[in-house]
């Protein structure tokens, strides 16, 4: 059933578990055309710089809270997925796991590199990567299942990946959310990268045919700033709504733009685990 279109291309949605997704999808020439050193918001310098890594830190600290209850960080080899520079990797070595990467952008996983000292995060995108199956206890991927060409395939490798009853960590914008209630077809997640949106009935449903078990889905919450919202909004613009939050990020303060608060706005996170007979 079609649905809506993002940028010229057809939003599709399953009346059943309220899947959305782009069909036919851009091709690899446009995807590659966005995701270059300018893909990561949050302004240029050193300052802006250190702002969005203190609030992607703060962020990966609630996810790898989620996922320490699963498993001991200690005795844990973690793998992220979109790893983006590196901030999250840096959290959870702190944390005592043994971290590797895998990011997409040349560009981001240098820096990663760079923050972790040493060659922990590969180019690429997961089906390049040349890593032996059972090799983690943890694999974390946020905001990164929406971008890849099929879900299924993407989630039959991490299970592969995984020890028995390792767990995943996935963060994706929600079609539950309230965020998508309130705009609808206006919904800043529509992007032209953003190949496949999901419920919580959806990505659960997924999860289980791809043979992962203690499913549960949750509300996401990140650590967000004001002026990292007003400029994801002027990136992706939605009428009327953008142009309020750039006169009230004019008038806001930047002790008061710049403080992080944790927000639950567009997303959800799931938590499964591998089976422990494979």
């Amino acid at each position: 059933m079609r649905c809506y279109s993002v940028a010229g291309y057809a939003l599709h949605a399953c009346p059943e578990c309220r899947l959305e997704f782009l069909a036919p999808q851009p091709d690899d020439s446009v995807l590659a055309g966005l995701y270059g050193d300018c893909y990561f918001l949050g302004g240029h310098g050193a300052g802006p710089a250190e702002r969005r890594a203190q609030m992607k830190s703060a962020t990966g600290a609630l996810y790898l809270d989620a996922l320490a209850r699963l498993v001991r960080p200690e005795e844990a080899r973690l793998l992220e997925i979109g790893c983006g520079q590196g901030e999250v990797l840096v959290e959870a070595r702190k944390r005592g796991f043994t971290v590797s990467g895998i990011e997409i952008s040349s560009h981001a996983a240098g820096m990663a590199n760079s923050r972790l000292q040493e060659q922990a995060v590969c180019v690429g995108s997961l089906d390049q990567a040349a890593l032996p199956a059972g090799r983690f206890d943890a694999i974390l991927a946020a905001d990164v299942i929406e971008h890849v060409r099929d879900p299924k395939a993407f989630l039959d490798r991490v299970h592969q990946l995984l020890i028995p009853g390792g767990a995943v960590l996935l963060v994706t914008p929600s079609l539950d959310s309230w965020t998508r209630r309130l705009l609808r077809s206006r919904w800043m997640e529509y992007k032209i990268e953003h190949l496949y949106y999901f419920s919580a009935a959806s990505l659960r449903l997924l999860l289980e045919k791809c043979g992962f078990i203690e499913i549960r889905v949750f509300p996401n919450r990140k650590v967000l700033t004001f002026d990292y919202v007003w400029r994801h909004f002027e990136r992706f613009r939605v009428p009327l709504l953008s142009p309020l939050l750039g006169v009230a990020r004019w008038a806001m303060p930047d002790r008061l733009a710049y403080r992080q608060t944790r927000v639950a706005a567009s997303g959800l996170m799931a938590i499964a685990k591998a089976p422990f007979v494979k």
